[in-house]
């Protein structure tokens, strides 16, 4: 399917950047060396990059909804919870992440579950992606939806920092990768 293979970067991008977040979320319980600005950090690539996936995800919903599905229930209802409950838990992540970078040690912890629970509804969501939501794409749209929802992925503008294209993205990742070895 188109749609899936117009997604695919952005998705392995993600789950890179799910790997070095969750390589932080232990750091903070073995290495004293684990630091909050890096979780401040990687709540700007959360704030762009992920959120920019999330306007994708808006043209998939749009085209279940064209194919009779309703936007308060089944595929889209759960589409739309994992984004929600990604972003509370993105906020949750930044609001303790700041709370320990102005010296709240006890901030610490709670960085680290909402950073667990965070990896765990993007990665939720992305098998849901792959699983579910695709096929049911598949079945539900016609080839020619099907190539005017990629074209729509394809050319959806963001605003602010998206507009630099993924190498922002992957260089932000390496930086967390680097920082995240430096405390091992």
């Amino acid at each position: 399917m188109r749609i899936a293979r117009n997604l695919s970067a952005d998705q392995e991008n993600i789950k890179r950047f799910l790997a070095a977040l969750g390589g932080g979320s232990v750091a903070i319980g073995s290495s004293r060396l684990a630091r909050p600005s890096f979780f401040i950090f990687a709540h700007g690539f959360i704030s762009e990059y992920i959120e920019g996936f999330f306007k994708k995800e808006e043209l998939l919903i749009r085209a279940l909804e064209e194919g009779g599905f309703p936007s308060d229930d089944g595929p889209i209802r759960l589409m739309k919870n994992d984004q929600k409950k990604s972003r509370e838990a993105a906020q949750l992540m930044l609001e303790a992440a700041r709370q320990w970078q102005a010296g709240d040690e006890s901030a610490r912890p709670e960085v680290s579950w909402a950073t667990s629970e965070f990896n765990s509804a993007i990665r939720a969501h992305l098998d849901r992606l792959k699983n579910h939501i695709f096929p049911l794409l598949e079945q539900t749209i016609t080839i020619e939806e099907e190539h005017k929802v990629s074209e729509g992925i394809n050319n959806i503008v963001f605003e602010g920092d998206l507009k630099e294209g993924p190498e922002k993205y992957l260089k932000i990742i390496e930086a967390l990768e680097e920082e995240l070895n430096d405390w091992r």
